[in-house]
Parts: structure tokens; C-alpha cells; sequence
């Protein structure tokens, strides 16, 4: 099978409108067409960060991003292209920033009611993507995000207390990531095993956004117990508030087992890489999808 040699990222950006649903759909005068916002992966970038960039740079609006959507695949000059959607609300209470937009490259946007979005469409490759969007239409979800701390100091390099072990500077550089990666969603609460290395993790992505991290000892190895573990997963999970929980690698996977159960979904992926997340995007307590970002 042909591999991808062109990878971009944007959004189905929508918002309620007097009669239902409404897209917004982008016009650009290199190619006189009618699309969705989105654009390439910058060197090294990362595909969230890239929908976010894209999406403010094409209708200077700050998206935060929902579930993700069937990627596109199409033929650019004899190379094969791959687009990442995801759906995607305005940050609330946020104006348009129309310094943003080149105008050379997006001359117009217009807020499309759902209905009327097929026919405005240039591309049927844009189609499907519009498919998976009405399947679940208008339906915001709630983001359940488990991470695996970063990479931490070696322990033969530690001579002090194991919870004390901090991230090195690759975990470091990590975090700071994250901090990107995780803003993409909505902003709720966030739980740590209260280990340096799991705080550390969540340290920048809570400064941003200013959200308060809550250290656990039922998630902290050593000294966690199932059965608390498991309740505060519980009332984590029952909360339907947005939600981000660090923990080590030997308890996030049972932590991501145990929630797959509760919400009637598979374990979307085998044990999580150090630094690597999983998402489940929820609604009304039914998972609606899912996605893990080493």
C-alpha cells in the first residue's frame, strides 16, 4: 500500500446556529475553491498542534478541538496526501482575529448552515469528512485524557527518595510539549499520582491553562490501592467534566483498562510509551471515539 509522503492537519469548525448547526467553510483565491480550514505539518510539528495553528491562521479563531474525523486521502502532484481532521469549537467568548488570515491565502469564511455545507463543498474528498461530522452531529464532547509521565531520571543516577525522582531534561522538553498538545481540548480538571516526575508532566500544560493539579496517593506506585483507585475513577468519571490524569506506566494502563470498562469501549492501545496519552472523547457517558499521540 502507498504510504502517505504529505501529511496536514485542520478542523470542522461549527457553532450554533438560529436554526441548527453551522460550518465554517474557508474561500481561497489561489484555488477559487470552498473547503474546510487546514494546512501542513511544519518540520517536526505535531499533528494537534498543527490543526490548532491551521485552523487560527486560516479564520483567526482559536479552536478547541473535539473527536477526531476520517483523515482524508487524496493525490498532491503524484504524492499521496493525508489530512487529520478533528471537530471543533470557537474558544468561548473569543472574537475572530482577522490580522491572522493572510488574505492571500483565505479571502473569505462563512458560517454555513449544516444542510446547505454538501453543496458548498469544491472537493468531494471533503465529503466523507463531512459524513463523520453529521454522524454525530452537534453533539459536544467531554475528553477523558490519560498520560504516562515523561522520562525521568535514572534511578541509578538518584540517591533520595524514589517519589522525589525527577524528570531529565528529554522529560523536560516533553512536558513543555504537552503543554501544546493537551490545550488543543477543553480545559477541566486535572489528577496526578503525587510522584515529582507525574506532577512535573502536567506542570506546564496546568500553568497555561490554569488549571489546579490534584496529587493522588491512590494513583502513586507504592502507595495506591485498587479499590480507591478505582473510586476515584468513578467520580472522575461520573464528574462528565473534562479531565486529565497522569500516572506511572505500571498503573495508567490498568487505570485506562478500568475506564474502557466502565464506558463500554476496547483499550484503545497496548501499554502507553513514557510522555504518550490516550483520549477518550465521551458523551452522555458512551465513548464516541478515541485517540493515543506518542
Amino acid at each position: 500500500m502507498t504510504q502517505p509522503e504529505i501529511f496536514a492537519a485542520g478542523a470542522v469548525l461549527w457553532r450554533d446556529g438560529e436554526a441548527g448547526p453551522e460550518l465554517a467553510l474557508i474561500h481561497r483565491p489561489k484555488y477559487g475553491d470552498w473547503t474546510f480550514p487546514k494546512g501542513k505539518l511544519k518540520r517536526g510539528e505535531h499533528l494537534l498542534a498543527a490543526a490548532q495553528r491551521e485552523v487560527f491562521e486560516e479564520t483567526g479563531i482559536r479552536p478547541v478541538l473535539g473527536r477526531p474525523l476520517a483523515p482524508s486521502f487524496y493525490d498532491k502532484e503524484g504524492k499521496l496526501k493525508r489530512v487529520d481532521y478533528w471537530c471543533a469549537t470557537p474558544a468561548s467568548d473569543e472574537d475572530v482575529v482577522d490580522e491572522a488570515v493572510d488574505p492571500r491565502e483565505v479571502d473569505d469564511l462563512e458560517w454555513v448552515p449544516l444542510p446547505l455545507v454538501s453543496d458548498r463543498l469544491t472537493y468531494e474528498r471533503d465529503q466523507p469528512v463531512l459524513a463523520d461530522f453529521s454522524r454525530e452531529v452537534a453533539r459536544a464532547t467531554v475528553p477523558l485524557v490519560f498520560v504516562r509521565h515523561a522520562v525521568a531520571m535514572s534511578k541509578a543516577d538518584w540517591f533520595d527518595q524514589d517519589e522525589l525522582r525527577p524528570l531529565n531534561q528529554r522529560g523536560r522538553e516533553r512536558a513543555q510539549q504537552l503543554e501544546v498538545l493537551l490545550s488543543a481540548y477543553p480545559a477541566g480538571r486535572a489528577y496526578s499520582a503525587t510522584s515529582a516526575r507525574c506532577l512535573e508532566t502536567l506542570l506546564p500544560y496546568c500553568a497555561a491553562e490554569g488549571v489546579a493539579v490534584s496529587g493522588l496517593p491512590e494513583f502513586t506506585l507504592g502507595t495506591s490501592k485498587p479499590a480507591a483507585a478505582s473510586a476515584r475513577l468513578d467520580e472522575i468519571l461520573e464528574s462528565g467534566e473534562p479531565a486529565v490524569v497522569c500516572g506511572h506506566g505500571e498503573h495508567i494502563d490498568e487505570m485506562i483498562a478500568y475506564a474502557s470498562g466502565r464506558l463500554g469501549t476496547q483499550i484503545p492501545v497496548g501499554p502507553l510509551e513514557k510522555g504518550a496519552f490516550v483520549v477518550f472523547h465521551t458523551h452522555e457517558g458512551r465513548v464516541v471515539a478515541t485517540e493515543h499521540h506518542d
